[in-house]
């Protein structure tokens, strides 16, 4: 360490105005330059952030100066003295670099430097590095899917149950902090199986070709604005090893699951070809109840309240079948093409038993009127396609280094057809009806981005880009019934929807200072038509959203980072539909055409920690505001087609919702076969507004954890534990309440490393519920819902070709000490 780390650690006021003074006399002195390069992973030539670098002196290994690499894997050492120095580069699951510099002139570029993952053996005892599950970065974390145990088996709905802060409930529906409004990435890019970008369809994408999931709560300029949460993108894995490598997967689980998955790729010389299947057969009980009040008061002054007692239960199918074909191919030793398509194909059919009954309560403290009491029989058959088409071109330039030039293009077409058969018995009696529900559903949406990197000097650069979005629904409802009905609940409703970005950033750096601002301005037309009622709307607006980051380096494993960004969440085309779905006629459903988009201004305040190697310490303090907050609120009405007093679902923009609390992330090596890591936040959450006659002012505070330690305790077995909590947090007109569960997994391998036995257990307890509760004028509600939760899955995975050929090399007896951290550890 050199001579100012020692003095400035004594925190004498006499040590730090002689070294102020004498470092001007010692620059004169002394030719200094700029050290900088690239840190890449060898096996996936994908960057490495968040490394640590640092430039030691030859003659005594004394530190002279370090650095953090960015996203991109960049890092710059300054004001280095002439002179001959080892530069040495740490990562988890990396083995430690080494490379001799000479400073002799300015500026040295030391180009990409690229590291192994750490594969070691001392004998008989195998030790083999691996990236943390959560690995926490200042600006997003990121999860490592094929380490997480837990999700072998799965699809994208476990993969997000185990993630930091994100919330998937019984439908698939996703929040992250509380909210709901986030915006999936498959790649980077709006997905089919992602519902365009804006709904979710997790089930649809399968945990095996899940690489890692990156949480981006507070994105920049060159990021879309949509999302007032932030951004989940999932990652797919990706294979560019030399010649063919692959794996097979199949699996069985508790109560009729089945899976299986094939992967291949292929590379020689310019050609990169990858193939993946994923299949699977899942069935699915379920149950829950509803218990909900409303009141009314008649011209006499008498009270009535109407109660309805309603239980379900049922059991789903699902089969999925996703293909993912796909090409590399290097044009030049700069430029890379790549085109990709991705088919899936979902059939599902369920069943489900709706049990209600309802009667009046009145004044009096009796029950009176009863209003008869059903069962109703569910029959439903879906089949969904979509398929992504996509074409990317990277370019860069050799002697350029940070120079880059991105394009892509995706076209996603999906077609879903769902059919509701409906059989109603009255247990008291009378006339037993039959009704079907029929739903077809197209959507269209084509993309184009384009992104250009341009550096202006040593330390900073320009980034522009643009990006054009294309979305067409065609929604059509058909509802028939086997009794006359005196309205057509039927409906046909089209959407448009066309956004039209660009975005500029500039980012630099002044000594351990760097920040970075952006603008990002889009413009928004759509454009909706209710068929079956000739209701029509359209809508232009523009918006402009700037975004800041600063970031300090406080020493070489720590540093600080303040951010801000404005977002938006556009209303989407089901809360536009202005008709009203009358399937349940106890409780009404309304689109609402008037909808504004809410914005969100958010400022986070991050801090990281590194001790030592595998310990770390991610804290991050938050605020945000929505305003014109859209919110669900369910309002009691006289319906004006039967005179009947029910209850009336629709979205509304409120007034303002505040959450500000505090995030942190964890994660340590007890042993050097036990590794533990953890999440926790305390956050509170406030909307305030106005409904239709009512004021509305809710809050809590919430808190969230989650805890995943993975042990080794033989050779060739690893165990992970992972515990999730979410306390209740507030809706406008109510609550989610706690959820708990606990997931347990093994891996063992088996020959000769090839192959692997996985056992894992979601939901060991059988604790995972998800149950609301709902409040306001005149309305009191409860509802319970348990999908099966707890599963057991038995896995088995093979991999061939240069995959098994390398487990076997890492195998092979060691003469002497492991290499890890010597030589030069740079591929």
């Amino acid at each position: 360490m050199n001579t100012f780390f020692r003095l400035e650690r004594l925190k004498h006021p006499l040590w730090v105005v002689l070294v102020v003074l004498l470092t001007p006399l010692t620059s004169r002195a002394q030719s200094t330059a700029t050290v900088r390069g690239l840190l890449y992973d060898a096996a996936t030539n994908q960057p490495l952030p968040f490394a640590n670098v640092v430039l030691l002196r030859a003659q005594d290994s004394s530190f002279v100066a370090g650095a953090q690499t960015t996203e991109s894997g960049a890092f710059v050492l300054d004001k280095v003295v002439f002179g001959s120095y080892s530069l040495r580069a740490t990562v988890l699951g990396y083995r430690p670099g080494r490379k001799p510099v000479t400073v002799a002139a300015t500026p040295v570029d030391l180009g990409t430097l690229r590291l192994r993952p750490t594969a070691t053996q001392l004998k008989d005892v195998v030790i083999q590095g691996e990236r943390a599950v959560v690995q926490a970065g200042l600006d997003k974390k990121v999860v490592s899917v094929a380490k997480d145990l837990t999700a072998v088996g799965g699809t994208a709905a476990d993969v997000l149950q185990n993630v930091p802060s994100v919330t998937v409930d019984q439908n698939g529906a996703v929040s992250l902090r509380g909210s709901s409004g986030v915006t999936i990435f498959i790649d980077g890019k709006p997905s089919g199986a992602a519902g365009g970008g804006r709904g979710v369809s997790l089930d649809q994408i399968p945990a095996s070709q899940i690489e890692s999931v990156e949480v981006i709560t507070n994105p920049s300029a060159r990021y879309d604005a949509e999302g007032a949460a932030g951004i989940i993108n999932i990652v797919l894995k990706k294979n560019r090893r030399d010649g063919l490598n692959g794996q097979a997967t199949a699996g069985a689980g508790t109560k009729d699951k089945y899976n299986g998955a094939l992967s291949l790729n292929y590379r020689k010389g310019k050609v990169n070809v990858f193939v993946t299947y994923d299949g699977r057969h899942d069935r699915r009980t379920g149950y829950g109840s509803l218990d909900q009040t409303i009141t009314s008061t008649d011209a006499a002054g008498t009270s009535t309240r109407r109660v309805l007692r309603q239980n379900r239960q049922g059991v789903v199918y699902n089969q999925s079948n996703a293909l993912r074909l796909g090409l590399d191919y290097s044009l030049t030793p700069e430029q890379t093409l790549t085109f990709s398509v991705q088919p899936r194909y979902n059939a599902g059919h369920s069943w489900e038993n709706i049990a209600a009954r309802q009667f009046n309560f009145v004044d009096t403290g009796r029950y009176a009127d009863s209003l008869g009491t059903t069962d109703r029989s569910n029959t439903a058959r879906s089949t969904n396609r979509s398929a992504d088409v996509t074409l990317d071109y990277r370019r860069t330039w050799a002697g350029q280094k940070g120079r880059e030039l991105t394009a892509s293009a995706i076209y996603t077409p999906l077609f879903g057809q769902n059919t509701i058969d409906s059989r109603l018995y009255y247990l008291d009696g009378g006339a037993r009806p039959g009704q079907q529900q029929h739903f077809d559903n197209r959507l269209h949406q084509g993309s184009g981005q384009v992104d250009y990197v341009q550096p202006l000097g040593e330390k900073s650069r320009l980034e522009t880009g643009a990006k054009s979005v294309w979305r067409q629904y065609d929604n059509d409802y058909r509802f028939s019934s086997t009794l006359p009905l005196a309205f057509d609940p039927s409906n046909h409703f089209l959407y448009q929807e066309y956004i039209q970005a660009a975005y500029a950033t500039y980012g630099n750096a002044l000594g351990h200072l760097s920040y970075q601002a952006g603008v990002r301005a889009e413009q928004t037309n759509t454009h909706g038509n209710q068929l079956s009622t000739g209701q029509q709307f359209r809508r232009s607006y523009l918006n402009v959203f700037p975004s800041a980051v600063l970031s300090y380096e406080l020493s070489q494993d720590q540093q600080l980072r303040l951010s801000y960004s404005k977002r938006v969440q556009r209303p989407d085309q089901g809360e536009l539909n202005p008709f009203t779905d009358r399937s349940d006629p106890l409780n009404l459903s309304t689109g609402n055409p008037l909808l504004l988009p809410e914005y969100i201004h958010a400022v986070e305040l991050g801090h990281q920690k590194f001790f030592g190697k595998n310990n770390s310490l991610t804290t991050t303090a938050f605020y945000n505001v929505e305003t014109q907050t859209i919110k669900g609120f369910r309002a009691i009405i006289t319906d004006p087609l039967t005179g009947n007093v029910v209850t009336n679902n629709t979205r509304l923009n409120l007034g303002d919702e505040t959450n500000y609390g505090l995030e942190l992330i964890g994660a340590t090596s007890l042993t050097s076969f036990w590794k533990f890591n953890g999440t926790a936040s305390a956050f509170r959450r406030i909307i305030k507004g106005t409904g239709p006659s009512t004021d509305i002012n809710n809050s809590n505070f919430v808190y969230t954890a989650r805890v995943n330690t993975t042990l080794t305790p033989v050779k060739k077995l690893d165990v992970q534990v992972s515990a999730n909590y979410r306390s209740p947090v507030v809706s406008a007109q109510g609550r989610r309440l706690t959820t708990f569960n606990t997931d347990v997994a093994a891996k063992y391998a088996v020959l000769g490393d090839r192959g692997s036995l996985s056992l894992r257990v979601s939901d060991v307890f059988n604790t995972l519920r998800f149950n609301f509760t709902a409040y306001g004028p005149n309305l009191d509600a409860v509802s319970r819902n348990k999908r099966e939760s707890r599963i057991a899955i038995l896995t088995f995975s093979y991999r061939f070709g240069q995959d098994g050929a390398e487990s076997n090399q890492r195998r092979r007896p060691q003469q002497g000490p492991s290499d890890a951290g010597t030589g030069s550890g740079f591929e």
